[in-house]
């Protein structure tokens, strides 16, 4: 029998695709020992918590069941995955006017029954409510962190192994910025065994880099088009970073956290290298970018920011240095 054990436990708030697969990912690595499942049809809730604890004897020991916001509260991680998906044409930003009311839900109904976890949103646009739920809320801002950019490094990664023949965990590079049109590939810094990718490669074998970055972005919308959603890569991310919380690893990740000065950019939410542990966010590492990235970065926070400013003027109160 398993012991409850709150500080091993993650609470996926939303079964949909995202919230069903991240459950999976977390259980077949072992990473939490209990997995509390919400969402609005408690139904479906019940459904997967029962679907995913057949599939515990073939890995390992966890406790699996639906339950509700007392549950969630006492969760060392709270996983929000609630929101609709966006359709073929439609960008992450748009869904924001859309997903916003249900985040705000999400985090309310948690904070009412005294959570103190970490949270990790996942409902796009990911930098945006992942930044509303912080400044609402009143939780550290270590403590509420953005999947972000995460699965785009993941994306390019792995398109940029196989552009150059190497495997992709022996690529070392990253996606910043938005998690969306705007993010930045910080190809000045991007490394093949500790060589920079511009000396690793051939003149004439170095791929398009901007038509690489062009493949990242439209990752996403080319998978809508033809599985109707996005799942497992993103469910891998939300494992790898629940991982490094859970087991303190002080590992570095490409996650959603707010700006304090880096770059000269302050008070918004978006992706940089990040020391990941048991506290959250615990350092931003600043990356040596090129001019052209750093201006890059800059749009991108630009962005975010005016999109949280028609949302909700009074929230930002940092402008841009």
């Amino acid at each position: 029998m398993i012991t409850q054990n709150p500080q091993s436990r993650i609470a996926i708030v939303g079964c949909g695709n995202v919230g069903a697969t991240s459950a999976y990912a977390l259980i077949m690595q072992g990473i939490a020992r209990e997995v509390v499942l919400l969402d609005k049809n408690a139904s479906q809730a019940a459904g997967e918590a029962m679907d995913l604890q057949h599939a515990v004897p073939l890995g390992a020991p966890v406790r699996v069941w639906a339950g509700d916001y007392v549950d969630a509260a006492q969760a060392a991680i709270a996983v929000i995955a609630a929101g609709v998906g966006s359709v073929p044409g439609e960008t992450r930003l748009d869904l924001l006017g859309r997903n916003v009311t249900v985040v705000r839900e999400c985090m309310k109904n948690l904070l009412a029954e005294g959570f103190a976890g970490l949270v990790l949103m996942t409902t796009n646009p990911v930098d945006v409510l992942a930044q509303i739920a912080q400044e609402e809320s009143g939780l550290p801002v270590e403590h509420v962190i953005g999947s972000g950019t995460a699965l785009d490094t993941a994306r390019l990664r792995a398109m940029l192994g196989e552009a150059i023949g190497v495997e992709a965990r022996s690529v070392h590079a990253y996606i910043i910025g938005e998690h969306g049109d705007s993010e930045v590939a910080a190809w000045s810094c991007a490394r093949i065994a500790g060589v920079p990718l511009k000396d690793y490669c051939a003149p004439d074998e170095c791929p398009d880099f901007d038509k690489l970055l062009q493949r990242v972005r439209r990752a996403a919308p080319e998978i809508i088009k033809h599985k109707g959603h996005t799942s497992y890569a993103i469910a891998a991310c939300v494992a790898r970073i629940c991982e490094a919380v859970l087991r303190d690893e002080h590992t570095v990740l490409p996650v959603s956290t707010m700006t304090s000065g880096q770059y000269g950019i302050n008070g918004v939410y978006l992706s940089l290298p990040c020391i990941v542990g048991q506290r959250g966010v615990e350092r931003v590492i600043e990356l040596p970018l090129d001019e052209a990235e750093r201006k890059g970065l800059h749009a991108s926070a630009e962005i975010l920011r005016k999109t949280l400013s028609s949302l909700r003027p009074d929230m930002i109160s940092n402008p841009q240095a």
